[in-house]
């Protein structure tokens, strides 16, 4: 491998502030697993972490994590964007991290032929790492897979077996692409197939009501791959200054207008997310109540199914990003035109073929 090309580059965003809880603790099994699996399937790796408006009293990321020794696969890059820059966006004295325009800053940044916009908190099957490793992804789609949300005490418990398989055993829910279903009700995890049927019959009428079309959006915050040139053509997520929320979906659904076609892994390709407090951030029922409470509270804000309706319908009458009420990113998208400190850390001593 070189710095110039690697086949994958997989960004993340993150700051030093135990957000969620055992923040440190889920980032360094992150990245233990990522290492371990591009080692073992040869996939050569940019891992991009966006070290986002670090807390000026703890550790940066670098310092905080260990970092995995001799891996001739994986290089990583820490690309640092300041205090003085965040505090430029609205709501910057609220919300400490913008997710999204973050993950731009590292898309914009990629060397990777393919781009990967993933999470801190996301470990990925070895199914999904066998696929990634046969280097068959194509320009013009994007890749999606189901997420299995995990309770969060495998951080610990996993023992003599491995952090994936513990991972298995310790399903709570999961996020489909019509639907989310919870393993520990009843009524949940038996009928899941009849249940998601139902999911896509409703989401058909949605469709046709307002344009939205048939993608795989649920939880797609955590897993977007897609060829570096279609990152490009979409100019990364929309750089809205404001909670992460629906931005995500944002992203498929102009992607979907654009052509870009999508492929759905199936299970077993899957990640698996490390369920965080209630609260931090999304999660079903009362950790979701939590998490707009906080907002409303703080007058921060954020897009509702609604603004999602919207910008379809829009987009299904003009196809134009640039007509729609949401808009579309200017040409320096990403922090373009800032010079941003940047560590790279392991740098492969010789080219793996």
């Amino acid at each position: 491998m070189t710095r110039q090309d690697p086949y994958l580059s997989i960004v993340t965003v993150s700051r030093n502030d135990d957000h969620g809880g055992n923040l440190i603790q889920r980032m360094q099994l992150f990245l233990d697993s990522l290492y371990d699996q591009c080692t073992r399937y040869q996939i050569d790796t940019e891992l991009i972490i966006i070290e986002w408006n670090p807390p000026a009293d703890k550790k940066s990321l670098y310092d905080a994590l260990k970092w995995p020794q001799g891996c001739r696969y994986v290089t990583t890059r820490i690309v640092t964007v300041p205090p003085d820059i965040h505090n430029r966006f609205r709501h910057a004295d609220q919300l400490p991290v913008f997710q999204m325009i973050g993950k731009n800053v590292g898309i914009r940044r990629a060397r990777g032929n393919f781009i990967l916009a993933t999470n801190i908190d996301i470990l990925f099957s070895e199914e999904l790492m066998q696929y990634l490793a046969l280097k068959n992804l194509e320009e013009g789609h994007h890749y999606r897979v189901d997420r299995i949300d995990v309770a969060p005490h495998v951080l610990h418990e996993y023992g003599e077996t491995t952090p994936l398989a513990s991972c298995r055993k310790n399903r709570i829910r999961i996020n489909k692409q019509f639907g989310t279903y919870d393993y520990r009700n009843f009524m949940d995890s038996v009928p899941i197939f009849f249940r998601h049927h139902r999911d896509y019959v409703f989401r058909v009428k949605i469709e046709q009501d307002h344009g939205y079309p048939l993608i795989h959006s649920n939880a797609c915050g955590d897993f977007t791959l897609m060829a570096k040139k279609n990152w490009m053509d979409l100019r990364g997520y929309p750089e809205l200054q404001m909670y992460s929320f629906h931005i995500d979906s944002l992203l498929l659904v102009l992607a979907y207008h654009l052509g870009i076609r999508e492929v759905y892994l199936k299970p077993p390709c899957e990640i698996y997310h490390i369920e965080h407090s209630s609260g931090s951030g999304w999660t079903p029922g009362t950790g979701e109540k939590k998490l707009w409470e906080r907002l409303d509270t703080k007058g921060i804000s954020y897009l509702v199914w609604d603004d999602l309706m919207r910008y379809s319908s829009e987009l299904r009458e003009t196809g134009d990003p640039g007509k729609t009420t949401i808009g579309n990113n200017d040409p320096d998208w990403g922090l373009q035109r800032f010079q941003l400190p940047e560590v790279v850390v392991g740098v492969p001593t010789s080219s793996s073929a």
